[in-house]
């Protein structure tokens, strides 16, 4: 792979972690409307339109039944946790862009940790998507190394 190739796909992965990064505080702030709410009041509202045409629609019967065993109810931790987590990845990514040093580090760091931490959860739920996003995450540690690389080594010439 060239050093173009490789610096296009280090900037499009950047933008695609704003984008994400985004994503995710904007679902933490509606995670925060809906502190205490349990999810089958979620689900209910969502599905609504559905359940008028069908009130016997199985998603709904199958979801009640699940979160009915669950008592499950949305927290300031879960929203606190994406608007974190995307505002690191919108800064740091943004810093990055900008080519500055100390962000090639902190972004290493926190993507191995994060790698760490999915590779756990993986092998507690061994979901295939829980394991794309490893992939991808471990494709991106590679390309935010590879140009701290090549931004030392011009740095020392």
């Amino acid at each position: 792979m060239t050093s173009v190739t490789e610096s296009k796909i280090f900037y499009y992965s950047m933008w695609w972690r704003i984008f994400y990064g985004s994503l995710r505080i904007l679902l933490g702030v509606a995670l925060f409307r809906l502190v205490g709410t349990s999810l089958i009041d979620i689900i209910t509202t969502l599905m609504s339109h559905e359940l008028v045409q069908d009130p016997s629609d199985k998603l709904y019967t199958l979801a009640t039944f699940w979160l009915g065993q669950h008592p499950l109810s949305i927290t300031y931790f879960l929203a606190s946790y994406f608007i974190f987590w995307g505002v690191i990845d919108v800064v740091l990514s943004i810093e990055l862009l900008r080519k500055r040093l100390w962000a090639f580090p902190a972004s290493l760091v926190l993507i191995a940790g994060f790698v760490i931490y999915e590779i756990n959860r993986f092998d507690h739920t061994h979901s295939l998507v829980l394991l794309w996003v490893i992939l991808v995450d471990v494709l991106i540690f590679w390309f935010i190394g590879r140009e701290y690389k090549k931004l030392k080594a011009g740095q020392c010439k």
